[in-house]
């Protein structure tokens, strides 16, 4: 997530880097997000300056009291303040939930080294690796491969689950627990720790690495508790 500082500071580079990306809809949303956030210091410095003055006040009506005179004006002008810090506190409050929201759509900077295009022809390979390989023989795409070796059920699966699902059996099975294994015993062997993490994240530790808001539809969550599934392992 950008910080709102480099923003203030920095809000035609940032402007820049949206324009270089051709993201026109966050474009709006960084315009309304400069906006949002001018607002927002204009009304917090108001907010600390009616607070300041409640304290005066407060101080001013015990010292009144003291000497036995009456301070009903007072009093009515500090219920008045009270007033308007609760509406100006909800007020700030969802200038900063916007802000936030904003925040956590808005792409990171891109590095300098990127080449700007408008589409992927425009790609710059940086390095290759291998050659594609050629054959003399028609290729199977891995449906054909898996129907063909009996380790796979389309037709079943699309009954359960729909289009683009299938089971995997037999050998299918096998293999892809063995290629897990093999990938996870060349990470160890090059000193990565394996780990297994929790399958929920709490809400706000899942803002971090996710703009939320963007997802909550398609999140599952659980009901009454602040809690979702993961939806990749890497989230936690």
């Amino acid at each position: 997530m950008l910080d709102i500082k480099l923003i203030r500071e920095n809000p035609e580079m940032v402007k820049q880097n949206l324009v270089k990306r051709g993201d026109m809809e966050k474009l709006e949303l960084l315009e309304k997000l400069i906006q949002y956030d001018r607002k927002w210091r204009e009304e917090t410095t108001r907010l600390n300056e009616l607070r300041r003055r409640r304290n005066e006040l407060t101080a001013h009506i015990a010292n009144i009291r003291k000497e036995g005179k009456d301070a009903s004006t007072e009093i009515a002008e500090a219920k008045k303040i009270d007033n308007e810090i609760t509406a100006l506190e909800k007020d700030v409050d969802a200038l900063r939930t916007q802000i936030r929201d904003i925040l956590m759509v808005l792409p990171n900077l891109l590095h300098e080294s990127v080449p700007v295009g408008e589409d992927e022809n425009d790609n710059v390979p940086i390095r290759t690796w291998g050659e594609p390989p050629k054959f003399d023989f028609p290729v199977k795409d891995h449906i054909d491969l898996g129907l063909g070796l009996d380790i796979m059920d389309v037709e079943r699966a699309g009954k359960i689950a729909g289009a683009r699902f299938f089971y995997l059996k037999r050998e299918g099975v096998l293999l892809d627990l063995a290629l897990i294994n093999f990938a996870l015993n060349e990470m160890v062997k090059k000193g990565y720790v394996p780990i297994e993490p929790p399958f929920l994240m709490r809400r706000r530790p899942y803002e971090g690495v996710i703009a939320l808001t963007d997802f909550e539809d398609t999140l599952y969550k659980i009901e009454g508790e602040d809690l979702y599934l993961i939806a990749t392992s890497e989230h936690p």
